[in-house]
């Protein structure tokens, strides 16, 4: 009987941690290209998940901006949508990342971290990233493990690039509630174990 209602907690506990939810990391030596757009310095690419989530932080890989501007980190359910989108609350830091570029340019990774978790469904999901200097530049890289086709943009419109963006999408997955099927298993398999007691008593 106990071993039955362990299984039962088991089934039923949440089992979610901060976990890389995404990743198109940068490869040591790959390229970077540089972000020189008017109006927004705006780079962006898609993901997808395969269930609800909770982000707690985005990063990705470029070099120093020149400017003494910021990142401002967007996210949204469609390309088009990023534009108008508020940009994420949070605290944005970087490291060293100990690799450089093709170009022998040396990399950092940023990281913002939100100041709450940002809820995300299942399906197709668009991340931009830009820097609110447009008179600064700063060197965006390429990642991995993706479809190969990222954006660009002026705050106008939207251009097609054919490569990835090196990010990654941090958070916890969702823990989904047992069906009610499961449930009254559990239950019965419970009544069948207490009945074999009594008969064995």
């Amino acid at each position: 009987m106990r071993s039955l209602c362990a299984a039962g907690l088991i089934a039923t506990a949440p089992l979610a941690s901060a976990a890389v939810l995404v990743s198109q990391p940068f490869s040591a030596g790959g390229e970077s290209f540089l972000s020189t757009f008017d109006g927004g310095l705006i780079n962006a690419d898609s993901f997808s998940l395969g269930g609800a989530v909770d982000v707690t932080s985005i990063a990705w890989w470029g070099t120093e901006a020149a400017g003494g501007g910021s990142f401002s980190v967007r996210v949204a359910s469609t390309l088009n949508g990023l534009l108008s989108a508020s940009a994420l609350g949070g605290t944005v830091a970087s490291a060293s990342a100990s690799a450089t570029d093709s170009d022998q340019r040396a990399l950092r990774r940023f990281e913002l971290t939100l100041g709450s978790a940002l809820g995300l469904g299942g399906g197709t999901h668009y991340l931009a990233i830009g820097y609110e200097d447009a008179n600064s530049e700063w060197h965006w890289t390429a990642g991995n493990n993706g479809d190969s086709v990222s954006y660009y943009s002026d705050a106008q419109g939207w251009s097609e690039d054919d490569v990835d963006l090196s990010f990654e999408v941090v958070g916890e997955r969702r823990q989904t509630v047992p069906e009610p099927g499961i449930l009254a298993l559990l239950g019965l398999a419970g009544i069948g174990g207490l009945l074999a007691r009594r008969r064995r008593l």
